[in-house]
């Protein structure tokens, strides 16, 4: 079995209304709680990151299966949602929505179409951030296709 290690550093001081650094192989960003939810909103926040884990898991995922299932020349722009409800005094993620909007030549529209639906299926179980987040957040994909 492969086996690979993603590492982050976390920094904070203070309470909740201050400001955290997380650092990456790559990414660099200030974190805080959401000014919505009573904090900073300043950078990022575990909510986003969260979303964005998922989405861009998921839209890599999408393109390496329409690759392999012989579609070439696409182009995907995709927007995500998450939902997070208030429930017993507890913040929890409970549904995260991917609008992937793929875009492919007019020829191979028919064939996508046909497959489409298992594909968008065989995508999500490609994905690890899906395959992590399975039975605690629901998943809903809602694609278009434009040509």
């Amino acid at each position: 079995m492969a086996q690979h290690d993603f590492k982050v550093t976390t920094q904070w001081q203070g309470g909740r209304e201050s400001v955290g650094q997380l650092k990456g192989d790559i990414l660099e960003e200030q974190v805080s709680i959401p000014s919505g939810l009573g904090g900073k909103g300043v950078g990022t926040n575990p909510d986003e990151m969260l979303v964005a884990a998922a989405s861009t898991c998921y839209i890599i995922s999408l393109a390496a299966v329409l690759e392999r299932s012989g579609f070439n020349d696409i182009q995907i722009t995709q927007q995500s949602i998450g939902r997070a409800s208030l429930d017993k005094g507890k913040f929890k993620m409970v549904e995260i929505t991917h609008y992937p909007d793929i875009q492919i030549d007019e020829a191979q529209l028919p064939k996508l179409k046909d497959k489409l639906s298992k594909l968008l299926q065989l995508a999500d179980r490609n994905c690890m951030i899906s395959n992590a987040i399975r039975g605690n957040v629901e998943v809903n994909i809602e694609p278009s296709l434009q040509n």
